[in-house]
């Protein structure tokens, strides 16, 4: 029996289409990986001493934790604060194929975007007090 498919080499340009695919998408996923640790950085060094974050649903090791963003880092209980780009590699790390990766980088901009509202509110809030500050000074 003779197989012309396997002689012609279609199926082996294909594949490596499809292996090629995945490389470009491993390649934006790290991209974007480091763009959500800048983010999450930044949104870390502006909460206050008392603000902090649930990470709900996120996971960097087989054992489930509660992590915590502060304007430390990521705080787990009873463990040392990890600074954020160590923990998202991890939590990266974790997730083991692109899919998942993908899926997680989703969840981590979702938390992101809750994290920069908390911010804003907490300084907008801040701001409304200042301002009623100073006007009930002036009114004295």
């Amino acid at each position: 029996m003779h197989l012309d498919f396997v002689e012609n080499g279609d199926y082996l340009r294909r594949i490596n289409r499809l292996v090629n695919k995945i490389r470009a998408i491993e390649q934006e996923i790290a991209y974007e990986a480091e763009v959500v640790k800048e983010y999450y950085i930044k949104a870390s060094s502006a909460m206050t001493e008392p603000q902090n974050y649930f990470l709900n649903g996120i996971q960097a090791s087989p054992s489930a934790k509660s992590y915590l963003l502060t304007n430390k880092g990521i705080e787990v209980l009873g463990e040392e604060t990890i600074p954020i780009a160590e923990f998202i590699d991890d939590v990266l790390n974790f997730a083991y194929n692109p899919k998942t990766k993908v899926e997680v980088l989703m969840n981590l901009a979702t938390h992101l975007q809750k994290v920069n509202q908390m911010i804003t509110d907490a300084y907008s809030f801040e701001d409304k007090e200042k301002s009623r500050l100073s006007t009930e000074k002036i009114k004295i």
